[in-house]
């Protein structure tokens, strides 16, 4: 391993505090990483009608990124869950460490690590990669002006999602734009301790629905530099994005992935097995590192 190993940049999944991730980054702290957390726009977003897909790539990369990369001259490895996966590994593109490294530049990003989390092909929307629409359990209020022209791929009339008035909603039902997982202490945490899951679920936020109808950016793996240096760490008893589903994305990709797995639900890696899932991670980037520029 390198004397001074990368720092490693989060990028959170949908609706989570970043005291989800508290555990998880102290671990890595402990195996002598610096690290980094990278929030974005829809999630708890003043502006949901504007929080899509690109507004959170763009985030990540002009407020997190680049200044660790051109600023400080770091490499980076970035760490997505969920749907952190979109705007990480769209910020990511063109700046990996090899392409930097024969440019004469300091810094890049060595690798990309998606636990649990969305890998998609640029242009299509977190929502088109479960079918077109969002899993019942994702509470939403559409905004239908702000929506309409992401609709790329309508569904049957019997499951297309159909505009909300915002004053007949029921008290449970999310603000215009805004989205809310229903029963996270299944779906998100069916494994975890019930008063940490219960905390936790305490603390969940808003996201913008936009971010999940909004098609993706053209994401890192499509360009140089990442041949060999994606990994991903499957959640084997995720109930938010199945097990089957996590292969599905990475196998439609066409690259190659270093893959391993946690018994676990969509949370497990951080309010659980925080200690393995760094250890995890101290394993991937010792395999990207190893590689060379």
């Amino acid at each position: 391993m390198a004397a001074t190993k990368p720092t490693i940049l989060l990028i959170p999944g949908a609706w989570f505090h970043p005291s989800t991730y508290d555990a998880f980054l102290s671990r890595l702290q402990h195996l002598s990483f610096p690290t980094a957390y990278a929030s974005y726009p829809s999630l708890n977003p003043s502006h949901p009608a504007s929080a899509d897909a690109a507004a959170d790539t763009e985030t990540v990369l002009k407020r997190s990124l680049l200044p660790l990369i051109e600023t400080e001259g770091k490499d980076v490895v970035i760490v997505m869950h969920s749907y952190g996966g979109v705007p990480g590994s769209g910020a990511a593109r063109g700046l990996s460490k090899v392409q930097r490294s024969g440019e004469g530049k300091k810094g890049g990003v060595v690798g990309l690590v998606h636990i649990s989390g969305f890998v998609l092909p640029g242009g299509a929307s977190v929502a088109d990669g479960q079918g077109g629409e969002l899993p019942g359990w994702v509470k939403q209020n559409e905004v239908p002006s702000t929506l309409a022209r992401y609709h790329h791929h309508p569904s049957p009339p019997s499951r297309r999602l159909s505009a909300r008035n915002p004053h007949s909603r029921s008290p449970s039902q999310p603000s215009p734009g805004l989205t809310m997982p229903a029963n996270p202490l299944a779906i998100l945490s069916a494994d975890i301790d019930p008063p940490v899951a219960a905390a936790n679920a305490s603390r969940l936020v808003p996201h913008a629905l936009l971010a999940f109808k909004s098609p993706a950016p053209a994401p890192a793996w499509t360009g140089p530099g990442f041949e060999r240096r994606l990994a991903y760490l499957v959640c084997t008893e995720d109930e938010a994005i199945p097990k089957f589903g996590q292969e599905a994305m990475m196998q439609g990709t066409g690259v190659e992935w270093a893959v391993r797995e946690m018994a676990g639900s969509h949370n497990a890696p951080f309010l659980k097995k925080a200690d393995e899932t760094a250890g995890a991670v101290d394993a991937f980037v010792e395999g990207f590192l190893k590689l060379g520029t």
